[in-house]
């Protein structure tokens, strides 16, 4: 149980720096006027979708919060965890780094353009992060089965959970390369 509560106390100090900048949000999205046609865009790969406030962009990090939350408490893989962690950190971020631009009245930073090759990526980018967590869960919802299973069942899960884990690996390595292509493009 201490175990549990170590880890738990980083968890709620992430929700507080989390309410934190969810209240500076608040703030500005008091005095931000936005129009469908003009939405935030800036790390468009690390969201889900676009939105009109920044609230909604914490909404998005809230969601990916609770997830990271679920996978601590269902003592899920640690694979799992630190892909959840490292997607709340790289969202939090990107959302941060525009608030602090924004409080400095620097609005350049709420429409950075992206060149049609740019956009493509980061949306095939944004597509490969949701692959690779849904590959993530099915790796851990296999393992919890695993724990479960007849030991005749056993084989066939284990079969199972490496084939998911080689698809992880293609998938992250094709991530990777996307990466790197939007490194170049972004250097030109």
């Amino acid at each position: 149980m201490a175990e549990l509560s170590s880890i738990n106390f980083p968890l709620q100090q992430l929700q507080e720096q989390l309410t934190d900048l969810s209240s500076r949000c608040t703030k500005l999205d008091a005095v931000i006027q936005q129009t469908e046609n003009r939405c935030f865009v800036f790390e468009v790969h690390l969201f889900g979708k676009r939105c009109l406030t920044l609230c909604g962009y914490i909404e998005q990090i809230n969601n990916t919060f609770s997830s990271l939350e679920n996978a601590v408490c269902k003592n899920r893989p640690e694979i799992l965890i630190k892909h959840e962690c490292e997607q709340f950190i790289a969202q939090y971020h990107a959302l941060q780094q525009l608030v602090q631009g924004l409080e400095k009245g620097e609005a350049e930073l709420l429409y950075k353009s992206y060149s049609s090759p740019k956009e493509k990526i980061y949306q095939q980018l944004q597509k490969q992060a949701q692959y690779e967590h849904r590959l993530l869960n099915m790796i851990a919802e296999q393992e919890e089965l695993l724990i479960t299973s007849s030991y005749a069942q056993k084989a066939y899960i284990k079969e199972k959970i490496e084939a998911l884990k080689i698809r992880y690996q293609k998938c992250n390595a094709f991530t990777q390369k996307l990466e790197f292509q939007l490194e170049e493009i972004s250097d030109e």
